[in-house]
């Protein structure tokens, strides 16, 4: 296999950039991640997928020093300040705040609930000036300088643990990822509605039978009543469902 080390004059960082093979146009300033079939190839990290950012795309003429080879076609940057692409997804980005990724693959957003970042912004981009384009949710894109250092988003201070099943069905209703406080909370609420549910329909049928037994000619209108109860305490419960989708999706 063919090697090479191409050194080429600084622009932004003093950083050694590996070259990788590309899963897909990849153009300079999108997030990646490593392909999940090949550790030499990278593709654009998965809108909300925040868990396995690895770097960013850069012009190889960005580096000191890239090391490259045959066949190689796209090079990454984990360390170093670089351009990314960036959207106002999550709000105006001003120097010094997290940047994660957004809904639309390879695109950055400012970080919020993510669990990982790709590193702190060096500028801002409020979504008026410097605007490269739109994404398809319809928030401008730029592009700003981002000094990368992947790792653990800061400003998620709650570490709770949480269970591996819990964590992932959280994230299959969310469509991202969420905070232990969220989930936590969206589990609180369906136990509670679970139990009113569940309560309020043993009541219902134990009253009925109970009453059943003392007045037997009453039974129609007795099974009527239990009816009303049980819808009552089907629309408890999906009244919660749904609550405990708005907490995690919102």
């Amino acid at each position: 296999m063919l090697f090479c080390i191409v050194i080429t004059a600084p622009v932004w960082a003093d950083t050694i950039v590996q070259g990788f093979k590309a899963s897909g146009v990849l153009q300079p300033g999108l997030i990646v991640s490593l392909s999940k079939n090949s550790s030499s190839t990278v593709q654009s990290t998965a809108g909300n997928d925040a868990d396995h950012i690895y770097g960013v795309v850069i012009d190889p003429s960005q580096a000191v020093v890239t090391v490259q080879q045959q066949g190689q076609q796209v090079f990454v940057a984990t360390t170093g300040s670089y351009p990314v692409l960036v959207s106002v997804q999550n709000g105006m980005i001003k120097p010094g705040d997290y940047i994660s990724i957004s809904s639309i693959a390879g695109i950055g957003a400012k970080a919020t609930d993510q669990s990982v970042v790709l590193g702190r912004a060096l500028e801002g981009f409020d979504g008026k000036s410097n605007v490269i384009t739109t994404g398809s949710d319809g928030q401008a894109i730029g592009r700003i300088i981002v000094t990368i250092v992947t790792g653990k988003n800061p400003l998620i201070k709650d570490n709770i643990a949480i269970p591996a099943p819990l964590k992932r069905f959280g994230q299959a209703i969310a469509g991202k990822n969420v905070t232990a406080l969220r989930v936590y909370a969206a589990l609180l609420v369906f136990v509670i509605t679970a139990t009113v549910a569940i309560s309020t329909l043993v009541v219902g049928i134990r009253s009925s039978i109970i009453a059943i037994g003392r007045n037997p000619l009453s039974k129609k209108s007795i099974m009527r009543s239990l009816m009303q109860v049980i819808i009552v305490s089907v629309l408890i419960f999906v009244a919660g469902t749904f609550g405990v989708y708005l907490l995690l999706k919102a």
